[in-house]
């Protein structure tokens, strides 16, 4: 998206995350202030099975929305509108690609069960408890899916513009010409 100078790609990737990311902010600093995970979604970071290069890794999760949003506007504008409809796009088919190309789990090597979930295709994160957001869970595809895919694209949509308005004021003050909101 940067290579080919289209913010709107970008952008869409922004939209695409912002419930996961918010909600890792959300637990960080739940964990720093009171030992707890109030969400649990980085949760897995303290699974005995989670290797060192995973933990490592997900430093990306604290960084991709500022990064995202710093880098479309030094543009015109940030293209949110648009950008929805790419993200609405993209997680349709991606979602439906995964409910029916991947289990939910597999057998490991040594007989264990292997988590795969990918993209949230059957379910919530198993550690978020959130009652009302599992209330399809593991249902039959044309329940789940829909469930999902109105939650998380709406509740992306929602976040992503908050965490913009939050960015927007210092990158105006610094400058940026492209500290805008456009559709």
């Amino acid at each position: 998206a940067i290579l080919l100078h289209k913010p709107v790609l970008l952008c869409a990737q922004g939209v695409l995350v912002a419930i996961d990311q918010v909600l890792w902010y959300v637990d960080l600093l739940g964990y720093i202030s009171t030992g707890k995970l109030p969400i649990k979604v980085v949760g897995y970071l303290f699974w005995p099975t989670t290797p060192l290069s995973r933990k490592l890794s997900s430093v990306h999760h604290l960084l991709f929305e500022p990064l995202v949003i710093c880098a479309c506007a030094r543009g015109h504008s940030l293209p949110i509108g648009r950008a929805f409809i790419v993200a609405l796009a993209q997680t349709v088919v991606c979602q439906v690609i995964c409910r029916f190309t991947t289990p939910l789990e597999i057998k490991g090597d040594k007989g264990e069960l292997c988590y795969l979930n990918i993209n949230l295709c059957y379910e919530a994160f198993r550690d978020v408890k959130v009652a009302w957001i599992r209330c399809y869970d593991n249902a039959k595809p044309i329940l789940y899916l829909p469930w999902m895919l109105w939650i998380w694209n709406f509740g992306n949509l929602l976040l992503f513009l908050i965490i913009v308005l939050v960015f927007l004021v210092p990158l105006r003050l610094f400058g940026a010409p492209g500290a805008t909101i456009s559709f």
